[in-house]
């Protein structure tokens, strides 16, 4: 009996090691542009979401990110452990996320860093996360696909207009509309 039992904890050593090391990865590579996040630079991205009744608008990833920061802090109470959002474009629709939390959040650093892209499917935004970490623990695959779904379950919401592109280039987005 004490052997059967050696090798169940042996097998589900090995199991949680194998496990554990696709979360031993690097963690996600940002690039290393300076972003600027303040209320005036959300302002001047706010004026702009104006443009988006026009057809389109276009987004420097300063104006994404502080747009993004301010309306969480604003619209967030005590408890959210979100102090801001930094959010760098590249070509090929491309994003990649570091959202930084209060201290204590999660114990392995105060960030969480994505990578992904983003399109437009069936005429609604939709973005695809490809790799997330914290830290220098990372995950990939089918793991993000739930969160992936929950972001785009969002992103679907009808007020939001119909969608006709989606564009990155290194350092900025624009999105067109079809008809709100």
């Amino acid at each position: 009996m004490l052997n059967r039992r050696n090798w169940v904890v042996l097998s589900a050593t090995i199991l949680l090691i194998v496990s554990l090391a696709a979360c031993a990865a690097q963690g996600v590579a940002l690039p290393e542009r300076e972003l600027t996040v303040d209320v005036d630079t959300a302002l001047a991205a706010q004026g702009k979401l104006g443009n988006l009744m026009m057809g389109s608008a276009e987004w420097t990833e300063s104006e994404f990110s502080s747009l993004l920061s301010v309306l969480l802090d604003q619209n967030s109470g005590e408890n959210n452990p979100v102090t801001g959002v930094h959010v760098w474009f590249e070509p090929d629709n491309q994003i990649y996320v570091r959202v930084a939390l209060k201290d204590g959040v999660i114990p392995t650093g105060n960030t969480l860093d994505l990578a992904g892209t983003v399109d437009v499917v069936d005429n609604q935004v939709q973005v695809d996360i490809a790799q997330a970490g914290a830290g220098n623990m990372s995950v990939s695959g089918a793991f993000l696909a739930p969160i992936s779904a929950q972001i785009n379950a969002a992103l679907a919401d009808p007020s939001m207009g119909v969608a006709a592109d989606v564009t990155t280039d290194e350092g900025m987005i624009m999105v067109e509309v079809g008809g709100m």
